[in-house]
């Protein structure tokens, strides 16, 4: 009784070609479910794309039309600015003072014939004036040689040592030479590159002003701008702004 009703109530199992039918369906079940939750995955890791209005278009173009408008205003400035400062001459400007001209008033107020030394017609004058506000008033005149460097003088009546000192940047005396009958002294300094020669008002046998000659020139054009420069003593200019006689 107990066997047969263990026989009756027991389903049993698949085996065979049926069972094996099963298998294979559920593993394609399976296999289908797995494709369908890949491709869920892989549209939920694609960008979603922003839909824009037109509205939302045009305030998004409003910036880019604003810088562009800068742009242009920036440019169209620029080339104002460039049309009202040309490009400059590309031969730089060299200043030559009519040293004469300059000498003509000052002759009248100084109390000495200002030296116009004529010195080489390639020399350029940088500077020609009265210093008549200084504690000693003087005359100076310097002057750019044709190897571009540079001599110049300044002549008073009222000379003191601190005076000649200054004019020499303190440099310490070097010896003597002695030019148109008159002896200078040499003033150097061997750190700096530049030499002064100084006529002393009691040396000066011509007009009794005191004469300090400075410059970076070499010996033979510092030797021209002396003998120029000492020439020049008592002459002054003419009523026409060129040297006059004695």
């Amino acid at each position: 009784m107990n066997e047969r009703e263990h026989d009756e109530t027991s389903e049993p199992a698949p085996t065979g070609r049926d069972g094996h039918q099963n298998g294979h369906q559920d593993a394609g079940r399976d296999a289908d479910a797995g494709t369908e939750a890949a491709d869920e995955d892989a549209r939920d890791e694609q960008p979603v794309t922003p839909q824009l209005t037109p509205a939302q278009s045009r305030r998004l173009s409003q910036p880019m039309v604003g810088i562009l408008l800068s742009v242009l205003v920036t440019v169209g400035a620029v080339a104002v600015l460039m049309l009202m400062n040309p490009s400059p001459d590309p031969e730089p400007f060299t200043p030559d003072e009519d040293v004469e001209a300059a000498a003509g008033p000052v002759a009248d107020v100084a109390g000495f014939a200002p030296v116009v030394p004529q010195v080489p017609d390639d020399w350029t004058a940088n500077y020609a004036r009265w210093k008549g506000g200084e504690e000693v008033p003087h005359w100076e005149a310097g002057y750019t040689t044709s190897e571009t460097d540079f001599v110049g003088f300044a002549q008073t009546d009222a000379a003191n040592p601190t005076w000649i000192a200054q004019e020499v940047d303190q440099a310490p005396e070097a010896g003597t030479t002695t030019l148109e009958g008159m002896e200078l002294t040499i003033r150097r300094d061997e750190d700096a590159d530049r030499e002064h020669f100084v006529l002393d008002a009691a040396e000066n046998t011509v007009d009794g002003t005191t004469v300090v000659i400075s410059g970076d020139a070499d010996d033979a054009e510092f030797d021209a701008a002396l003998r120029a420069i000492l020439a020049g003593l008592g002459e002054g200019p003419a009523a026409d702004g060129s040297p006059s006689a004695p």
